[in-house]
């Protein structure tokens, strides 16, 4: 039966990349015909679809339908496809690849994230149009990653959320199978390939999980795209090579940034490449399709000031005086920072939260919680790479020189400060990482012969280490299935809350007791689930919810 299951999975996969591509063809970049690359950027236009259609409708199953149907159509126009051409010779290495990556998709263990407010913040796209005030259901809706807006397209009938996740599954395949496509299809390496062979390797060693995923790898994939195309941007000097680059640096650098506020200095990256070449790209600005990258981060502040008052948490000049804004939304990046920078009970006998954040106070009780995950994921970054290196053969110069080593330097500095001063969890800087790595690295790399060989040994080793981590993990399960473990929190009527339109519930905690942490989650609770007090009134259609004071 799974082995059926499977099957209609693969064809799911094959369907919905098919139906993103179709959005990614509209953008016509007329540069590479890349499957894949049209795979990434279709997700932006996606992304940007259902953000908008969520301010008057309800994303139910026959707009995903529908909007899946039209990608299917833009795929195929002007186009005979046929099926049979995937199972050609050079095709056949990307179709082993996705079938070794599949066993990550079966019996997924949720992330922390996942029935805390990944879940109920979709359920809240399939229940209802956009809502003034949202943010006042929980403090994790007050910053929303918008790539959570697409998992609204992904539930099956009667609220089925085994395929939440497949978003974020189709985009990590697809920048693998992107990079692989990338690296193999090159009579020689230049600066970007060793860059993605960095990256590959990493990828594959560590995001062995779904539940590794998260809003984070996403982030992180559309940063690394973009300074993956900052490194292509100057090995070329075709200016309608470089136009679509700038396109692409600045597409991948504005969604990372919308998907995670962390990934912010990556706008560096388009910033500088305009300043350095304005003569050349100063008319690319205005072209037509650069406005749907003002529309999808149009759409993005819209909803936030929406969902809190604040067209950009946590400024506090962009937000307005309405009914629903809450100024407790502005102490949340205080707050969200002791947790980052690790104060601990041990922290909490010695500092106040405020004196904590004071000269870097807290930066001893950071090293001590921090330093092992560092060390591990540096190693893991650093350690394939060099035993690829070693097994290269020397040639006899440098033909491959990086002339903007001092502004990535820069670049790294700035953004690591950045994140340290403000976010320093690892997997909000993973992008920043392995871009350090790859620049000490590059004469080490330049120095060598490419040898696809090599890679493609390199490759399969990782990639059955992948795949050995997950069989093993579903040795020891019982139930193998497509799809997430799910919790049944039982729940009851949030009474401290006034509504003549909606109903609130919460968690039944003492219930859910054998459900442990989790059973104090949403998860999957009918919408509205908040453990606030809440008022709730109408007008025009719209719901607007504002918080009671205590």
């Amino acid at each position: 039966m799974i082995f059926f299951e499977i099957l209609l999975f693969l064809m799911s996969i094959l369907l919905l990349s098919l139906s993103v591509s179709g959005y990614g063809k509209l953008l016509r970049l007329k540069i590479e015909n890349n499957f894949f690359l049209e795979i990434l950027l279709g997700f932006v236009l996606v992304t940007l679809i259902v953000t908008v259609l969520h301010f008057f409708f309800k994303i139910n199953l026959a707009i995903s339908f529908t909007l899946f149907l039209f990608g299917w159509i833009f795929f195929f126009k002007k186009k005979n496809y046929n099926f049979l051409l995937i199972f050609k010779k050079k095709n056949i290495p990307y179709i082993i690849i996705v079938f070794l990556f599949i066993p990550m998709f079966l019996s997924q263990k949720y992330h922390e994230d996942f029935g805390y407010y990944h879940l109920p913040y979709a359920l809240g796209f399939i229940e209802e149009k956009i809502i003034l005030g949202f943010a006042n259901i929980d403090k994790s809706y007050v910053y929303n990653s918008i790539w959570l807006n697409l998992y609204s397209l992904f539930f099956l009938d009667d609220k089925n959320f085994d395929f939440l996740t497949l978003p974020s599954f189709i985009l990590f395949l697809s920048f693998i199978l992107f990079s692989f496509n990338q690296v193999i299809f090159k009579k020689s390496a230049l600066t970007s390939d060793y860059f993605l062979i960095v990256v590959l390797f990493y990828f594959i060693l560590k995001f062995t999980r779904i539940s590794e995923f998260g809003v984070d790898l996403p982030a992180v994939i559309y940063s690394t795209l973009a300074i993956y195309y900052f490194l292509k941007f100057f090995e070329t000097n075709l200016l309608k090579e470089k136009k679509i680059y700038f396109f692409l640096i600045l597409t991948f650098s504005i969604f990372s940034v919308l998907i995670k506020l962390s990934t912010l200095t990556v706008i560096l990256l388009p910033l500088y490449i305009l300043l350095r070449n304005f003569k050349n790209l100063n008319f690319v600005i205005f072209e037509i399709k650069l406005i749907f990258i003002f529309l999808l981060f149009s759409s993005f502040l819209i909803q936030q000031f929406i969902y809190t008052g604040c067209f950009f948490f946590p400024n506090k000049l962009t937000c307005l005086n309405v009914s629903w804004f809450n100024p407790e939304y502005l102490n949340l990046s205080e707050k969200l920072e002791l947790i980052n920078k690790s104060y601990s009970q041990e922290a909490k006998k010695i500092f106040t939260p405020e004196q904590y954040l004071e000269n870097f106070n807290w930066l001893h009780f950071w090293i001590k919680s921090n330093f092992i995950e560092l060390l591990e994921h540096l190693l893991t970054i650093l350690i394939p790479s060099l035993i690829f290196i070693f097994f290269l053969k020397k040639k006899d110069q440098n033909s491959h020189i990086f002339k903007e080593k001092f502004f990535l330097y820069f670049f790294l500095f700035f953004s690591l400060l950045f994140w340290l001063n403000f976010s320093p969890v690892y997997r909000f800087a993973i992008h920043l990482f392995v871009t350090l790595v790859f620049i000490l690295l590059l004469d080490f790399f330049t120095y060598k012969k490419f040898s696809k060989k090599v890679f493609v040994i390199f490759l399969t080793i990782f990639i059955f280490f992948s795949f050995s981590k997950n069989i093993i993990r579903l040795n020891k399960t019982d139930n193998i299935f497509l799809g997430i473990q799910k919790f049944d929190n039982q729940y009851i009527l949030n009474k401290n809350s006034k509504s003549r339109f909606v109903e609130f519930f919460r968690p039944d905690v003492k219930n859910n007791s054998k459900n442990g942490w989790q059973g104090r989650l949403c998860w999957d609770i009918p919408f509205i689930c908040s453990y606030s007090k809440l008022q709730v009134d109408k007008k025009n259609g719209y719901l607007i919810i504002n918080k009671l004071n205590n």
